[in-house]
């Protein structure tokens, strides 16, 4: 015979079973994103330290200084459009197609200003102690072969497939990783050679991004444009 006492502890376990079920989605969600940041921050503890253990302490901190230049110049490409195809990515997904050629067609157009940008940077604070070649090596891996990688992580996150994204997000580091694993077995350990080992393991992260993490359903083009 159930007593009494008991009910209030049974409904209360009832209604906490009930809230799990109904979020189910959502923790699943959380705990995808969780693991796509654990996947990554462990694939770049080790592309760190095999970059750090190769090249001269000089040259790593030029490296680092000119790959922060880089990430913060990559926000020039497309005019910071990539904020209009996350939110349509959340709001309207059906017009995915159109705001991806939008965003293609203003990185064809910002690719000048993103050269003069970079130059201007690299005479104003990096001429002198990082060679030009390199320092344009790392402004394309950051701007022209990382940003893409980003967008289509922007994009998944956008439609909720965090599960996509963190797969994504933990394949493109470790992409990164195996080219300074790479660059360790290289007959020279200069920033020049490692700056088209970066080149070779950024390029191909936009690759496997658009070929297998884009939502192809999405890309259906129209004549006009909504915001």
């Amino acid at each position: 015979m159930t007593q009494t006492s008991d009910i209030p502890q049974r409904r209360t376990l009832a209604r906490i079973g009930h809230f799990t079920a109904a979020r189910r989605k959502l923790v699943f969600d959380y705990f995808s994103a969780i693991s796509g940041a654990g996947g990554r921050l462990v694939f770049s503890l080790a592309y760190f330290v095999a970059l750090a253990n190769t090249l001269s302490i000089a040259e790593y901190g030029m490296f680092a200084t000119a790959s922060a230049a880089g990430v913060m110049l990559s926000r020039v490409l497309a005019f910071g459009f990539i904020s209009a195809l996350y939110r349509t990515a959340t709001i309207r997904p059906n017009l995915i197609g159109t705001f991806t050629a939008g965003f293609l067609l203003l990185g064809v157009i910002s690719l000048p200003v993103l050269a003069a940008a970079s130059y201007g940077i690299y005479l104003i604070f990096f001429a002198g102690t990082v060679p030009l070649s390199v320092f344009g090596a790392v402004v394309f891996a950051e701007a022209l072969l990382w940003r893409p990688v980003e967008v289509v992580l922007i994009v998944n996150n956008g439609l909720g497939k965090f599960g996509r994204a963190a797969v994504l997000a933990i394949l493109a580091t470790a992409l990164r990783a195996i080219g300074a694993v790479l660059f360790i077995l290289a007959a020279q350990h200069t920033i020049g050679v490692w700056s088209w080992f970066y080149i070779g393991a950024n390029a191909v992260s936009p690759i496997v991004a658009f070929a297998f993490f884009y939502p192809r359903q999405r890309l259906r083009l129209r004549t006009e444009l909504y915001f």
